[in-house]
């Protein structure tokens, strides 16, 4: 053997693992003897790239005895980024706004979902925060495994293993939930699968099928299983997969929990029409593979990463579905102790943060799809109904109500609605997270299995009125109008039951209506003594500094001009237009004296401003053309304006409003609307499903 050959070979080998390739076994080996005279000819070299993955965080749940609960975040290629403590130790899910659900046993039954907020934002060596996270009991359950995510309907599906059911829980429900329903099974399921779009339910099963249930949400939820596969060789079942594009399975096998050695990795085709005894189209499975108790898979396109937890790996495969099968090792491998699920950031659906619905500032992005009005009749604690009207607002489209007296109205990018209200004398006041209030829920009430509140005395919430989510960082913004504590009010978005705010910042004057700047990091406050209060880093100096500016508008009237005196709705419109919207209702008691009025350079205006676009009849006695008496909310859809005109009981629409002549201006469109209190522009990309919109 010519070693000087194989210490090149090896020197080569190290060096070019530097340089993050390898060299194949055989680059290293010697051929010995043999005839014709080339003995000591060595073989080529044969040089393996390494794989290339798409970018995309990858989260690790694990369920050791030293580090049950904790969960890892890493990047594409597997290196270790941050690490969470969420205190659940099961399967995992994530949404669009990268908020992580995870399921737990931790304590024993029953099990509980818990939902991280904004789960890539959270710092490492950090953990489950009541005041930003929340908690739901799954009641009923034994021992949740794999979970879901219906992301249109705002469902999660829960593997209730020893209890052989699916539990259904509703995305946005708080500490007081109960399950929407529970769909008995047969056996045992260890994870599921959902296609959103044809309504398809795969669970993987403990004794080595999968049960298929279609229309499972229209079906209400059916027990019986559609049909069931019977993967040839499979023992049992733990992780599955399902990809929409090339309508496939990819189910692990964990065969004896006991062996170390007998796991495998199954593809299934035609998963959607698939029944009885399958072949799997191909099978990963033998010593090179290090597969024992391969316990979950994710899929990013035709990349797969699979949990070993009884050899302490992650392994990945570049391309699954191009593999052949059979005794082969995965492209990556990295040790982890004890993984036990895996979900993949928000940006492997290409889907991303988009525009709040109160920065709506360019129609070519989006179409508007509703426009949502809330109703605060008087009489105290009377239902306010909450209704999706068609844009034209010439059709009544669903209607929701909530049980409480609304007051602001807003929506999150999963269309969650985040609703303030009061016990109808304006005290204690709360949120009502509304789940996919946006875009389903038609002739609903609220209820604490889909639904959940944020109130009480930690809050601080006396009589709550503008309200405003940020999706970005998972924060809530709330006006309180309370004059003995007038301040703006800052807490997590998935934050439930009598929390404490994370910023309180107080005013100068009453608030009814706020706005909130993400792109410069600045917050409008319309306030009802007349002035807009702005606040430049809002978040940057966590809400503890007054105002930097105070913007009273100045309009025209018959004898000169006057000064703004009750701001209720603002918007701020971003961009080269860089404009407030206000509206001014004048005296409350005065059902004649409302205005609309646009202010130029919002960002740098100060101190008394002329309008720019005055609504307004010029007679406050008469409401005339403009029907604008107490003009309460203001929603913007990047041309045309909707108004929430309280004492007319309607919507109203004034087209393109930042170039309106001004004046007795008619609305173009209304609505009857009882005691119309607030809108909402519904844009057509909330509560999205992959694959779906």
């Amino acid at each position: 053997m010519n070693m000087n050959w194989t210490a090149t070979k090896i020197a080569q080998a190290k060096r070019l693992a530097t340089l993050g390739w390898t060299l194949t076994a055989g680059a290293v080996l010697v051929a010995c003897g043999g005839g014709g005279g080339g003995g000591n000819t060595p073989p080529p070299i044969v040089e393996t790239p390494p794989p290339v993955f798409a970018a995309v965080d990858v989260y690790v749940s694990h369920n050791g005895q030293g580090n049950a609960g904790k969960v890892d975040r890493m990047n594409e290629d597997l290196e270790l980024l941050a690490t969470f403590e969420a205190g659940n130790n099961r399967g995992m899910a994530i949404d669009l706004s990268d908020n992580l659900y995870i399921a737990g046993d931790v304590s024993g039954p029953p099990g509980s979902l818990r939902v991280i907020n904004r789960f890539d934002g959270r710092p490492d060596a950090t953990g489950f925060d009541g005041q930003v996270d929340r908690e739901v009991p799954a009641v009923g359950s034994i021992s949740l495994r794999g979970i879901a995510i219906a992301h249109r309907a705002g469902l999660i599906f829960a593997a209730n293993f020893q209890g052989s059911s699916i539990e259904v829980f509703g995305t946005a429900a708080g500490e007081n939930a109960t399950p929407v329903a529970s769909a008995v099974l047969a056996n045992e399921p260890t994870d599921v699968a959902y296609d959103e779009p044809r309504d398809r339910l795969f669970a993987a099963m403990a004794n080595g099928t999968v049960e298929v249930i279609d229309d499972f949400v229209a079906g209400g939820y059916a027990t019986a299983a559609s049909r069931t596969i019977s993967p040839i060789g499979a023992v049992s079942l733990s992780g599955i997969a399902y990809d929409a594009a090339g309508d496939r399975l990819v189910l692990t096998d964990i065969g004896d929990p006991i062996a170390l050695d007998d796991g495998s990795i199954m593809i299934i085709a035609e998963a959607s029409s698939a029944a009885g005894e399958t072949a799997p189209s191909g099978t990963i499975a033998g010593p090179a593979t290090r597969l024992g108790n391969p316990v979950d898979v994710v899929l990013n396109g035709s990349e797969a990463r699979v949990a070993e937890n009884g050899n302490d790996l992650i392994l990945a495969y570049e391309n699954i579905f191009g593999s052949a099968g059979g005794n082969v090792a995965a492209d990556l491998s990295v040790a982890s102790e004890k993984p036990q699920s895996l979900a993949l950031g928000p940006t492997s659906s290409g889907a991303g943060m988009l525009a709040d619905i109160t920065d709506l500032d360019d129609r070519a992005t989006f179409t508007p799809m509703s426009i949502v009005a809330v109703s605060n009749p008087s009489g105290g604690n009377a239902a306010a109904d909450v209704v999706r009207v068609a844009p034209a607002l010439d059709e009544l489209q669903a209607s929701l109500d909530s049980g409480v007296a609304l007051e602001n109205i807003v929506f999150a990018q999963s269309g969650d609605a985040f609703a303030t209200f009061d016990d109808g004398n304006e005290a204690n006041g709360g949120i009502y997270v509304l789940n996919r209030a946006a875009v389903s829920r038609d002739g609903e009430s609220a209820s604490q299995s889909r639904d959940r509140i944020i109130r009480g005395a930690n809050t601080g919430l006396v009589s709550p009125k503008g309200v405003e989510i940020d999706d970005a960082s998972g924060l809530v913004f709330v006006a309180d109008n309370d004059a003995a504590t007038a301040a703006i009010r800052v807490f997590g978005a998935e934050a439930s039951g009598e929390v404490a705010p994370l910023i309180t910042t107080n005013l100068p004057a009453p608030p009814w209506d706020l706005d909130y700047d993400p792109a410069a990091d600045r917050l409008y406050v319309a306030l009802t003594d007349g002035s807009v209060a702005v606040f430049d880093a809002y978040l940057a100096n966590g809400g503890a500094h007054p105002a930097d500016r105070r913007i009273t508008p100045r309009y025209q009237t018959a004898s000169g001009t006057a000064l703004a005196s009750n701001l209720h709705g603002i918007v701020h419109v971003g961009g080269a237009v860089d404009a407030l919207i206000v509206s001014d209702i004048g005296s409350a008691s005065l059902a004649t004296d409302g205005k609309i009025f646009v202010i130029a350079d919002a960002s740098t205006a100060d101190g008394i401003r002329d309008v720019s676009v005055q609504i307004d009849n010029g007679n406050d006695a008469l409401a005339g053309a403009t029907m604008l008496g107490n003009p309460v909310d203001l929603a913007f859809d990047g041309v045309d304006l909707y108004v929430a005109e309280k004492t007319a009981n309607a919507i109203l629409r004034f087209d393109d409003v930042l170039n309106n002549p001004g004046g007795d201006a008619a609305p173009a469109a209304t609505f009857t609307q009882d005691s119309a209190e607030s809108v909402a522009v519904v844009p057509d990309y909330l509560a999205r499903t992959p694959g779906m919109f």
